[in-house]
């Protein structure tokens, strides 16, 4: 538990950039993390000039969402899916969350949520201000360009290593009876773009 709160004490300065408050359990920093989203996403609608109630997001009733909603909800999409990608190219495990609990996808919440207002947030508002007809699509190639533009991908795994570390645990030795892998790669025959 010591070394998880270390872990979510990290995710929280690195998400709002500054240090959580001492002396808070997971659950006090959660609340105190969901006050800072909402407020976070009013003062987005108010630059982006955008009606703004509150997050509101039902899968089942896609069409009855509002604009903002629908544009969040797509952008969002596109951040977990790069975020999971990312986690299980370094091989950790997508359910085992830190500040999320309890889903298929908690640490990709938890890391997802690190770049969220700094990638995704701001597309969907942007989008959302324009009203275009297909806001989904527009929102999917500006979060494309956000994403290349940031260099996010180069960055998540990284990222990760260095917030595990805060928590002070030693990762895990290779076993000694493990193998390499039953396909090894081939040798490349062309310059690093190509697969060989």
């Amino acid at each position: 538990e010591t070394a998880r709160l270390k872990v979510v004490r990290e995710m929280y300065r690195r998400r709002f950039g500054d240090e959580p408050p001492q002396r808070r359990s997971v659950e006090q920093l959660r609340g105190i993390e969901g006050a800072r989203v909402r407020e976070t996403y009013r003062l987005l609608a108010a630059k982006y000039g955008v009606q703004w109630k509150h997050r509101n997001y039902d899968p089942e009733t896609w069409d009855a969402g509002d604009l903002p909603n629908r544009c969040l909800s797509a952008a969002t999409s596109c951040l977990y899916g790069i975020t999971e990608a990312a986690v299980l190219a370094a091989g950790y495990a997508p359910a085992v969350g830190f500040i999320h609990t309890g889903k298929p996808l908690s640490f990709v919440y938890d890391v997802a949520d690190i770049y969220k207002f700094e990638t995704v947030v701001p597309v969907a508002f942007s989008v959302a201000a324009r009203e275009p007809s297909n806001p989904e699509q527009l929102v999917r190639h500006d979060c494309r360009d956000v994403f290349r533009k940031t260099r996010l991908l180069e960055r998540i795994i990284p990222d990760i290593e260095e917030m595990l570390a805060v928590g002070g645990l030693k990762p895990p030795e290779a076993h000694a009876d493990q193998i390499e892998p039953a396909i090894a790669n081939p040798e490349a025959m062309g310059d690093p773009g190509h697969r060989g």
